[in-house]
């Protein structure tokens, strides 16, 4: 049976590939995926183990929001370095300055990492025994003068001597470059550009003079981190802390993890709806191969082959087809890592260079995949094999009996009932837990849908297929009727076309809904006519910003926002900070209970949904927990829940108590009643000059960059849906070869009694289209409805109006139409050359 089953599989080549490429296109994606973390992980790893191995122990302050976090983490006084470098086994003691500092280009004027990776700076530790810089060319700075990465350096084409412009805490200020150097070996530090200055420089701009952000130590040989760490910890005062350098590179490698793992989850889901659509294509292809082979099967049967060695010859050649897609499409997964790392890279983010890592579990994910995808959609086919009678054999005319549509009814209506009940409690329950139930529900339908479509095929095609009667007469007749002919065939391969289809409908009626509610929160909820952002990732500005524009002539409120992470009730909370007098009417809040404009640096604002959330009253004590301790802020007033303004506010005053930067996010600002906008646009333009980093919008021009920003996304998401959407491709591909092999003889007599190659392969053309229709008939309206429960079930996530985007969802149709045309190239070309005689005399 083994040697029957391998001539069977080689027998058939042409369906052997047409089978295997659904599980290439899945299996690579999925291995495309875990090569890429695992290569990044390992990359991260050894980049964080080799900048801290010089590091025995670190010396900080504890971060009470989030321990192993850098973010808002007090500085240390410069006394902690002469109190530990006098430990007993420290050989040297070396305090590190940390900070933003975002190096402008000179040659534009712009931030040398214009929306990519940070600006970063340092002070220069080079030579020093816990340091890892190296120097590439020139020498170290002194003061007034600094040196960046060499990456950076190349990157911008920069000289030695130059004067180079650098932001810090958003304000500019020129030094000298005097130098290059590299990280660890590495010319860059994942992209950054990374300034270092003396120490005293540092300390004065960066952070205060006299101040470290940590201190570094390295033990004397034969001394231990651990036992260093010990007797470090022992002399530190209250609200201290010291780890090992172990410990420190593994912190850091962690908030790396942390970003790849997010975004390996993020395009796994993408791999497992291209698998899903594979198993439609896979069951579809080996339950035409089975009806193909009746006589083949029965022959084996009318030999002595019992039921069970059919069966599983059959399992046995799924499994095989399985094993090599998987072993295709491991291969094509890494050259899929290769591509995503380099994807990585065009957004600004420079990866260590390091080899592709292999690990264990990529491995037998593939075959995983392959193997058991392909072996339970070939399940059900292998059993309709096994029960073909061994007198089948002698008849030409027998066909695979086929079960009732009944059952397939109920558990069709089953399913989709269910997936709209959890589509009704997901528009029903706020934000994550609302989108799962969304979620779920979705694919509830999508498999009641798909258990449906053989019932809804013929009513549906009918009427599709009714253009192509009227337009080419037989010819189309026959194509729809082609159609038609087998509804659980084109069910199954319409189903998979649908999959892809509602999917990127779903997304494209989210993100019209999304913008749309930015442009109604942007006209209703703000109450500004410009908007101040900084360039670059996660990067803040000078609040001298805002202070300078308040008062100029033509504006009324120039205020700044900032935000913060602190923990309120022992929860995470985000708090918005801002001028307590401006912050209101740019805003437009609306007061429920206190007074709004008590806001003040012993006090906060809050909505009314977490105020009754937290059964809070005005007047009453709410506890906040900062990176550098608690305290207790009075609760002046609540407010109707706003996304833009969030959940807590409280003044910048009282967020400058607890942080060392003055750095705003945005600056919203309204012109004064009868002021000329121009005239006004004019004077902001010429406050933020200096700032490389500020960017000057008015409303509809920062509506339109959080629209292209939207749309970036989707267009990701739809290249990522497009590789189901290709495997779907090939589905109907693989269905209409098979299907004109299997009418072989029928298309022999067709083009015996008249009809052309040109109307032959029109006719494989309307029946291939008209499939991919049904199967984007049925996306567009099961997209259509995920699309408006997910809108629904991220309500509270700011998503307050519902938009369809009819040309969007025109254009789906049309792409259905496209896939039908190029899915029939081949087997009509196929269908159209074949010898007649030979055709008529197949059996």
């Amino acid at each position: 049976m083994l040697r029957a089953t391998l001539k069977s599989l080689l027998a058939r080549k042409i369906r052997l590939v047409l089978s295997m490429l659904a599980i290439v296109v899945g299996v690579s994606f999925v291995t495309g995926t875990l090569i890429l973390a695992d290569t990044l992980n390992r990359t991260f790893d050894s980049l964080s183990a080799d900048i801290n191995k010089n590091v025995s122990v670190a010396v900080r302050v504890v971060n009470q929001i989030d321990p192993t976090s850098d973010s808002g983490r007090p500085p240390l006084p410069a006394s902690v370095l002469d109190t530990v470098a006098k430990v007993d086994g420290v050989r040297a003691a070396v305090g590190s300055v940390d900070g933003q500092a975002m190096l402008v280009n000179p040659r534009t004027g712009k931030p040398a990492k214009e929306g990519g990776a940070p600006g970063l700076g340092t002070n220069w530790t080079g030579g020093q025994p816990t340091a890892s810089e190296q120097l590439a060319e020139g020498r170290a700075p002194g003061p007034g003068e600094i040196v960046v990465d060499r990456a950076t350096a190349r990157d911008l084409h920069l000289a030695l001597g130059t004067r180079i412009s650098v932001q810090i805490k958003g304000v500019p200020a020129a030094y000298t470059l005097v130098g290059t150097f590299r990280v660890a070996g590495q010319d860059s530090l994942g992209g950054a550009a990374l300034t270092a200055f003396d120490t005293a420089t540092a300390q004065r701009v960066l952070l205060a003079p006299g101040q470290f952000s940590s201190v570094h130590l390295a033990a004397v040989p034969g001394l231990g981190q651990q036992e260093l760490r010990a007797r470090v910890a022992a002399v530190l005062p209250a609200g201290d802390e010291a780890i090992t350098g172990t410990q420190l590179a593994k912190e850091n490698a962690s908030a790396v993890q942390q970003a790849i793992g997010g975004f390996s989850t993020f395009l796994l889901i993408f791999a497992a709806i291209s698998v899903f659509v594979g198993a439609f294509i896979i069951f579809n292809t080996f339950t035409m191969l089975v009806a193909q082979r009746v006589r083949e099967l029965a022959l084996l049967r009318a030999i002595g082959a019992s039921r069970r060695q059919v069966q599983v010859s059959l399992q046995v050649e799924a499994a095989l087809v399985g094993f090599a897609g998987a072993s295709v499409g491991l291969l094509f997964g890494a050259g899929l890592a290769v591509l995503l790392r380099a994807a990585v890279g065009a957004f600004g983010v420079d990866l260590p260079s390091g080899p592709l890592v292999f690990d264990a579990r990529t491995i037998i994910a593939a075959y995983a995949v392959g193997v058991l995808i392909t072996s339970a959609a070939a399940f059900v086919p292998a059993r309709k094999a096994a029960s073909v009678p061994p007198i089948a054999a002698m008849r030409e005319t027998y066909v695979l009996p086929t079960r009732s549509l009944r059952t397939r009814a109920v558990a069709g209506i089953a399913l989709t009932a269910l997936g709209v009940l959890l589509l009704v409690l997901g528009t029903a329950s706020a934000g994550k837990s609302g989108a799962t139930s969304v979620g779920v529900g979705a694919a509830g339908i999508f498999l009641g849908i798909a258990t449906l479509s053989p019932l809804l095929s013929g009513p549906i095609i009918r009427v599709l297929g009714a253009p192509f009667v009227s337009l080419f007469g037989t010819t189309g007749r026959l194509g729809r009727e082609n159609a038609m002919r087998n509804p659980r065939r084109t069910a199954s391969t319409a189903s998979a076309l649908m999959i892809g289809l509602a999917l990127v409908g779903a997304f494209s009626i989210l993100g019209q809904s999304i913008k749309e509610s930015v442009r109604t929160t942007a006209q209703n909820s703000l109450g500004a006519d410009f908007f101040l952002t900084g360039q670059g990732f996660g990067q803040g500005f000078s609040g001298q910003v805002a202070r300078d524009l308040a008062g100029k002539p033509g504006i009324e409120v120039a205020t700044g926002l900032r935000g913060g992470l602190v923990k309120i009730g022992g929860h995470d909370a985000q708090v918005l900070a801002g001028d307590p007098a401006g912050l209101p009417r740019v805003l437009a809040l609306k007061k429920v209970a206190g007074d709004l404009h008590a806001l003040g640096d012993r006090t906060i604002l809050v909505d009314d949904t977490t105020a009754a959330d937290r059964h809070l009253t005005v007047g009453q004590k709410v506890p906040v927990a900062f990176p550098d301790g608690a305290q207790d802020l009075a609760l002046a007033g609540t407010y109707k829940k706003s996304q833009v303004a969030g959940s807590w506010i409280i003044s910048t005053g009282q967020l400058a108590r607890h942080s060392t930067e003055d750095l705003d996010l945005f600056v919203l600002i309204k012109r004064a009643d009868g002021a000329d906008p121009a005239a006004v646009r004019a004077e902001i333009d010429k406050v933020v000059k200096p700032y490389a980093t500020v960017e000057v919008r008015d409303q509809s021009e920062f509506v339109a960059q959080q629209e292209k920003q939207i749309d970036q996304l989707l267009g990701f998401i739809y290249v990522l849906l497009a590789l189901a959407v290709i495997i779907a491709l090939f589905g109907i591909v693989n269905t209409l070869a098979l299907s004109v092999i299997e009418r072989t003889r029928e298309i022999g007599l067709l083009r015996a009694v008249g009809m052309s190659r040109g109307q032959m392969r029109a006719m494989v053309v309307m029946e291939s289209t008209i499939i991919s229709v049904f199967g984007a008939v049925l996306g567009v309206a099961v997209g259509s409805i995920f699309g408006w429960a997910l809108t629904k079930a991220l309500a509270s996530q700011g998503i307050n109006t519902f938009a369809y985007p009819v040309p969007t969802i025109v254009l789906v149709i049309i792409v259905g139409i496209v896939l039908g045309i190029l899915a029939a190239v081949f087997p009509a070309r196929r269908a159209a050359r074949m010898d007649v005689l030979r055709a008529i005399s197949a059996s």
